[in-house]
C-alpha cells in the first residue's frame, strides 16, 4: 500500500512540475505573439488556447502557417499547457 501512495505522489508531483514549466516556457517563448492566456494577440489573432496537444507540439517543432519551428526545452510541456488552457 506505501508503495501505490508513494507512486501516486510521485506522479502527482510529476504532473504539477511538467505544467508549471510548461506555463514558464509559454510565457518566455509564447506569450508575446499568442496572448498570455492562448487568446491570440496582433501577431498571432488566432486562439490557441485548448487546442489539441499534438497539433500544438506540431507547430513548435514543425512550424505552422507562417509562424516557424520554435526551439524550446520542452515542446512536450508547453504543448500540455496550452491543451489545457480555457477557451
Amino acid at each position: 500500500m506505501k508503495r501505490i501512495v508513494t507512486a501516486l505522489f510521485a506522479v502527482a508531483f510529476a504532473t504539477t512540475a511538467l505544467a508549471a514549466d510548461g506555463a514558464a516556457l509559454y510565457a518566455s517563448k509564447c506569450k508575446a505573439c499568442h496572448g498570455a492566456a492562448g487568446e491570440g494577440a496582433k501577431m498571432a489573432p488566432n486562439a490557441i488556447a485548448g487546442m489539441p496537444a499534438d497539433q500544438v507540439k506540431k507547430a513548435i517543432t514543425e512550424g505552422k502557417g507562417k509562424m516557424k519551428p520554435v526551439k524550446v526545452d520542452d515542446a512536450d510541456a508547453v504543448a500540455a499547457y496550452v491543451a489545457g488552457l480555457k477557451k
